[in-house]
């Protein structure tokens, strides 16, 4: 989930091509991380100290971590650490940036630096998201006003969950925008109701990502739309929103789905709270819309 995030944030900044993206996503299992990228990450040690081991390790027959503890960089308990992180995902995709030479270790120290700023996440939370944890991380990202927070927040949490359970595992979220209507093209909806409430949920984007994103599901190869995808993609919402309905029958709130619908072209307008989120996915950018009529 890091990579996704981290990764996308990189391509809407310009630090890297949408080419350049997708082709070191592809690349994440292949690549082993570097103590140096992990060091740089856990605050252990700067790019410069980094790029000075790595030059001693071409003139002796040392390893990394040996060289480190030697210049007092490194202490073993910290070594240790290290070595336990090496095999985890949380920066994959940082390290091909670096094997590709997209980005530097000093680029990567710094660009780190600006991703915790630019979205004011704390150490605990920049901790979660590296681990994955989905709940944290959409606290993180998505603020919806008072009233709303507790549902959209599980709502969405198991939403992510569900796409990277099911499509795409390079999925990320960006920040939350209130809106009083949006139009949207390619629009897979369902309202979702309980005693008090009309909730519209809603998934859309161009065709091209539409069929990518439906296609992975279904384990098929689109290339039109037709009932086919169309299906696809509404069964991924049905299932989603019946997976969250009962979460919360769990917790004592009764709801229940409406048929999904499709259109080609379709606005929603709401007197009261409407949400609009992007999602980056593999395919491109798909609109998530939770809110009340």
């Amino acid at each position: 989930m890091f990579s996704a995030f981290f990764g996308h944030y990189l391509l809407n900044k310009g630090v890297v091509t949408a080419t350049q993206l997708s082709t070191v996503l592809e690349k994440q299992g292949q690549v082993r991380l570097k103590l140096g990228t992990l060091a740089i990450n856990d605050g252990f040690m700067n790019a410069t100290q980094v790029d000075e081991v790595h030059e001693l390790q071409a003139a002796m027959d040392k390893r990394f971590g040996e060289i480190a503890i030697d210049k007092g960089y490194l202490v073993d308990a910290q070594l240790m650490h290290l070595l336990k992180q090496q095999k985890a995902e949380n920066l994959i995709l940082a390290q091909a940036l670096i094997d590709d030479n997209i980005m530097s270790m000093i680029d990567f120290e710094r660009e780190i630096s600006a991703y915790k700023e630019a979205h004011s996440l704390s150490d605990e939370q920049f901790g979660a998201l590296k681990e994955g944890n989905v709940d944290i991380a959409i606290k993180a990202f998505l603020a919806f006003e008072k009233d709303d927070e507790n549902q959209y927040d599980q709502y969405l949490s198991l939403f992510l969950k569900n796409v990277i359970r099911f499509i795409d595992s390079n999925v990320s979220v960006d920040r939350v925008k209130k809106v009083s209507s949006v139009s949207l093209k390619n629009a897979f909806y369902q309202h979702i109701k309980d005693d008090k409430h009309n909730y519209i949920t809603a998934i859309s984007g161009e065709e091209d990502v539409i069929l990518g994103f439906a296609g992975r599901y279904a384990d098929e190869a689109f290339t039109e739309m037709g009932d086919y995808p169309i299906d696809a993609l509404g069964e991924f919402l049905n299932l989603h929103n019946g997976l969250f309905i009962v979460n919360m029958s769990n917790e004592g709130t009764e709801m229940e789905l409406t048929v999904q619908e499709f259109g080609f072209d379709h606005t929603i307008k709401s007197a009261s709270n409407l949400y609009q989120i992007p999602l980056y996915t593999t395919y491109g950018t798909l609109n998530l819309i939770v809110g009340q009529l």
